[in-house]
């Protein structure tokens, strides 16, 4: 599995994008920053979009690749989430107001984006991938998705603060290689952080210590931008050495 960092950050300024991954050249995990990243050619290669959860810092860039690939694309792009999460996209996003409908453009029969409602739990297969949802501790709805890969496995925990069901999944999924978890907040912003559902690093660490039969890389994203020097100090501080800060326009081979 070839992971590109499109963008990794929980806000935008100069230089900070927010979240969106890129997943073997054809498969966007949330899409936060897309069309600023990817040439035309890369974008019209996507072909799913899994989607953790509604926030504007991981669907945004949904709407404008819609524009973009419209009449250039084949087949749509399909949007992979919860029933829930799909209702919310089209009811405040894709709604004809925000943005026009592109699953009725240019037809119901041929759409740039289809929705694919995967359950919590239930399993979906994209080619050589399969994907499974699990729900965590967010303010909206909001899931972490596991992913498998010729035999290896990748944790994409959305947005989330201290939860305890995906980390006693996580320990005991066979081959678990990397897991990608947020750390949002600095310490000193911990009554913030749980009101707004996001891990500070203490309380990311703490939860990464349920895991107690698994060592895999772990890698952070969705740090704010204003307060990035400060939470990488208190990583550095606190969490093991297989702990690491994503940054922007790498790749991660799993």
């Amino acid at each position: 599995m070839d992971i590109r960092i499109l963008g990794c950050y929980g806000a935008q300024l100069p230089g900070y994008n927010t979240t969106s991954f890129l997943l073997n050249g054809n498969i966007l995990i949330d899409a936060g920053t897309v069309t600023s990243v990817l040439s035309l050619e890369e974008q019209i290669n996507i072909e799913y979009i899994l989607v953790t959860h509604s926030h504007l810092d991981h669907v945004k860039d949904i709407v404008f690749l819609a524009d973009n690939i419209h009449l250039r694309k084949r087949t749509p792009v399909t949007i992979v989430t919860t029933p829930g999460i799909i209702d919310i996209l089209k009811t405040n996003l894709f709604n004809n107001y925000i943005w026009p409908d592109f699953s009725l453009i240019p037809n119901s029969e041929n759409p740039v984006i289809q929705y694919h409602p995967l359950e919590e739990g239930a399993t979906y297969c994209m080619e050589r991938i399969t994907v499974r949802a699990v729900r965590v501790n967010h303010t909206v709805e909001t899931v972490a998705f596991i992913i498998e890969c010729e035999g290896k496995t990748v944790l994409f925990v959305g947005d989330t603060g201290p939860t305890n069901e995906i980390w006693t999944i996580a320990d005991g999924l066979d081959n678990l290689k990397a897991i990608f978890v947020e750390t949002s907040f600095p310490d000193a912003m911990q009554d913030i952080a749980n009101v707004a559902g996001h891990y500070t690093p203490s309380s990311c660490c703490r939860d990464l210590e349920k895991l107690t039969h698994q060592s895999p890389a772990i890698y952070l994203f969705h740090l704010k931008p204003q307060y990035a020097g400060i939470i990488e100090k208190e990583i550095e501080s606190l969490c093991k050495n297989n702990v690491r800060i994503l940054r922007e326009g790498e790749t991660i081979t799993i």
